[in-house]
């Protein structure tokens, strides 16, 4: 991303709050359907997605001079 879609600032705070809210998970079992599978990974999908943007902003922070 360049500077004009440069992504809004994603807080430790807020990162800590989905970790609570859509924790890892390793409880499914051969019942659990493939929606629910769907479902649980595309949540995880995004909040991997926000943790990996919080590490590159704090980078960021940490390497401009």
């Amino acid at each position: 991303m360049d500077n004009n879609d440069a992504f809004p600032a994603v807080s430790s705070n807020f990162i800590n709050k989905l970790e609570e809210v859509f924790p890892l998970r390793d409880d499914f079992d051969y019942g659990t359907s493939q929606n629910a599978l769907v479902f649980y990974y595309g949540q995880r999908s995004v909040v991997r997605f926000l943790i990996e943007q919080n590490k590159i902003q704090n980078e960021n922070i940490l390497t401009k001079v």
